[in-house]
């Protein structure tokens, strides 16, 4: 899922290690847990999609990787 591109940030990792000590000490469960991690997904990229204004593109030129051989 594309979703998932942002959990591997240091927020997300930092959710995902917040989150399993809470499945781990009896606080929440594993289905919650997920939950979580979904939702977190889903704002993050809603978040991103609309404040982020800034694109960017790559265009590769054949004829300089051809010189290149």
């Amino acid at each position: 899922m594309a979703y998932q591109l942002y959990r591997n940030t240091t927020l997300g990792n930092s959710l995902q290690e917040s989150l399993d000590e809470l499945i781990q000490s009896q606080q929440i469960t594993p289905q919650l847990a997920l939950q979580v991690l979904l939702q977190f997904d889903k704002a993050i990229n809603s978040a991103l999609a609309q404040r982020v204004r800034n694109r960017v593109n790559f265009r590769i030129l054949a004829p300089i990787l051809q010189n290149e051989k």
